[in-house]
Order: C-alpha cells, then structure tokens, then sequence
C-alpha cells in the first residue's frame, strides 16, 4: 500500500516536492504501523495546487478527530455525541456550546458534514471546494439532480473541473472518512485555475499574478487587501497557499500548513535550521496527526 501511496503522488509530477511528498507518506505509514486514512487517496492534488484534508464527522476515528488542533479527548467526545450530522448549521450550533465562535471555525476548517445533493441547505453546500453564497443558490434552483454525477457536471459548469473533482469526496452517501480541500500555488498556479477560486475572476487574477513572486501569506493579504475587505481577502485565501520555506517562513506562513498552531509553530522554529525539507516534516511527525504530516511535504519550497 506504501508503493501504491508513492505511485499516486509522483504521477501528479515529477518534481522533487512530489518526491518529498512521496517519502513523508512512506515515512508516517512505517512510524505509524498501518496505513494511514489519507486525503491522497480519495482525490489527486491538480498540477500547482495541494490538498488539505478534512474530517467526516459522521464517520472519522476519534485518533482521527483528537489529532485536530485544539480539539482534544473533550471536544471530541463532544462531536461524537451528536452525529449523525445532516448540516453544518448543526455543528455549529451544538458544538458552540461549549466554545467561542472563533474557535469552531478553527475546528470547522478540518471538518465537514457530508452534503446531499438534493438535500443539503445553502450553508451545507458551502463546504464544497467551488461554491460560494451565490453558486450554492445556483446549485439550489438546478435541483432534483438524478444523481452525484449529474449534481457534479452542474458545479463543474460554475467551478470547473478541478474543483468539481475535489467536490465529489464530500458527498453523501459515498464520502470517506477523509475529504480533499484544494490550495493552489500563489506563485505558479495558472490565470484557468485562480480564475476558478470563487470570487477571483479576472481582475483578482491579475492581481494575484501582478504581485508574483510571494514569499509570505501577509504580502498577499496586504496586496490584495488594497482591492477588497479583508473577508473577501480570507474567503480566497480558502483556496491559496504561499510556498513555505521551513528555516525563514515567517508565523503566518507557517501556519498554512496542516496541523501547525502558534504555539506549535514557535516550538518548530526554535528547531531550525533545517538540513532539508525531509528532516522538517520528520520533526513535525513528532507534533502532529500521521494524516496532517503526510499533506505537508507539498506545500514546502524546493529549495
């Protein structure tokens, strides 16, 4: 299953972050003793872009859910007690609770409920990769849909291809444990791809690239902020990532990649330097879930 593992990664590219990906799913699989659930499985990561891995909570493992920063044995016995989710709205309200606004995002960003296609309310449906506020009502007004495929085809006509594909490892009653999020590259993903980021368009494209190369997630928050409010900044931000360098990334940056908190990031730093991208993701190993290290390998900057 490693081979298998290794075989899906380097045939989305054959530079040597995806040979770095490759090994850290290897490395965590032999540290783990089994092999992990991982994003990688359900869905290839497109040219230009990484996954970020999301949780069922219908059916994930409490290991699954305690590896989730800030969620801990308590909160996840709370998210347990309460499945089977059927919304979002549900989440949010009984998990708020017991914790602040803020801090359900914060869990939410590595959770999801699975969305029927005929079903699901506007809110439900904006966990998928490529819908937002209006294209989930689009996607509303276009119901019944005779299946997953035919809901699929209609996101692909407002979202594109890559998003849609992204999208299906959401859905009920087939989603797995483990969904894909997709990130691109700030710095290589082409004007197609960002284009289909909801809200981008054209003129964001043009931004987005007029500002290349970028070396921190606050020099593109501070550049595009000059266009737009700094919601509509964190809503693209969704689908964005900067490459990250692991002995310079400022705290920001860094905390772009799965599973790294403040405080985890400060404790890594005072680790650094590193020889190499490998022995990064081998401390990190230590820190965090064997899922959430094996998706940090591609997020990394080659050098």
């Amino acid at each position: 299953m490693v081979v298998s593992a290794f075989h899906t990664i380097t045939r989305t590219t054959l530079s040597r972050r995806g040979l770095i990906a490759a090994a850290a799913v290897t490395a965590v699989t032999l540290r783990a003793g089994q092999r992990p659930t991982l994003a990688q499985d359900a869905a290839t990561a497109p040219q230009h872009a990484v996954i970020w891995p999301k949780f069922n909570l219908n059916s994930a493992s409490s290991e699954q859910f305690m590896g989730i920063p800030g969620a801990g044995e308590k909160m996840t016995d709370e998210f347990e007690e309460y499945r089977p989710y059927t919304s979002i709205g549900q989440f949010r309200a009984e998990i708020g609770k017991y914790i602040a606004p803020e801090d359900v995002a914060a869990l939410e960003a590595y959770l999801f409920v699975p969305v029927d296609v005929n079903e699901a309310d506007a809110e439900t449906l904006q966990q998928l990769p490529g819908v937002n506020p209006d294209t989930a009502q689009q996607l509303i007004e276009g119901r019944p849909y005779a299946d997953a495929a035919a809901f699929l085809k209609a996101l692909e006509g407002i979202a594109g291809s890559e998003l849609a594909a992204a999208a299906k490892t959401f859905l009920a009653p087939d989603a797995g444990d483990v969904a894909t999020w997709v990130k691109y590259d700030l710095n290589t993903a082409s004007s197609e791809q960002l284009q289909a980021i909801p809200g981008a368009g054209e003129r964001m494209t043009r931004e987005f690239e007029e500002y290349r190369p970028y070396t921190s997630i606050d020099q593109f928050r501070g550049e595009i902020g000059k266009y737009i409010s700094p919601e509509e900044v964190a809503a693209l931000e969704k689908y964005l990532f900067v490459p990250v360098d692991p002995n310079s990334a400022d705290a920001d940056t860094m905390q772009q990649l799965p599973g790294l908190t403040p405080s985890l990031v400060e404790t890594i730093n005072q680790q650094r330097p590193f020889a190499s991208a490998e022995a990064f993701v081998q401390a990190l190993q230590a820190q965090i879930s064997p899922e959430l290290a094996a998706a940090i390998a591609p997020y990394l900057t080659q050098s």
